[in-house]
């Protein structure tokens, strides 16, 4: 059993909720120790939003949980047959509208993964900074054949902070008081990498 409600419209439109019953297991032990397994009825949600950019519709799950395959399987339910959904991964560039809209910003974090071939060595690097860093003035990575994994933003504006993280495989993390603000400027890039 599963159903949508409409949330209070956030950035960008409305919000949705879609929630579906699920069991969990419980193990309960008597008094000698003995266990004894109960199914116990749980309702559980996720979160999202339909972002309509450029002829196109994205869908924003909000604070996902590790699969969002119950969502996807009602949204086909109700679209009907040839619904499908691919992520927007940042592979090949990130959104540069909320970086030219800001005050200032600066890398804190960044997570590598390389290949020293001559050597047969796999490299995992992750580097974070207070006060920021330029990758640029990295020289250990000159001589690496490495992709970005992870990096992470922190970002100014109007004396307001905010912090953006994106990752390889299409997430993208937004905390702080710019929150609302780094969503609907990252959402006007989306067209730009499908």
């Amino acid at each position: 059993m599963s159903g949508f409600a409409r949330l209070s419209s956030g950035v960008g439109g409305p919000s949705y909720r879609f929630l579906w019953r699920s069991r969990v297991v419980v193990t309960r032990l008597d008094a000698e120790g003995v266990p004894t397994y109960e199914q116990i009825d749980s309702v559980s949600f996720t979160d999202f939003a339909l972002v309509a950019v450029a002829d196109l519709t994205f869908l924003r799950v909000e604070n996902p949980g590790r699969s969002v395959r119950d969502l996807l399987n009602a949204l086909e339910t109700l679209v009907g047959m040839g619904f499908t959904v691919k992520p927007v991964i940042f592979d090949k560039g990130r959104p540069s509208t909320v970086f030219r809209s800001v005050d200032a910003l600066k890398l804190v974090g960044l997570k590598v993964v390389g290949a020293v071939m001559a050597d047969d060595l796999v490299a995992r690097m992750e580097f974070v900074s207070k006060e920021g860093m330029v990758v640029e003035n990295m020289t250990f990575l000159n001589d690496l054949k490495y992709k970005v994994e992870h990096a992470v933003f922190e970002v100014l504006l109007g004396g307001l902070k905010g912090k953006i993280a994106f990752a390889a495989n299409g997430t993208v993390k937004i905390s702080g008081q710019l929150a609302p603000k780094l969503v609907g400027l990252v959402e006007q890039d989306l067209h730009l990498f499908v």
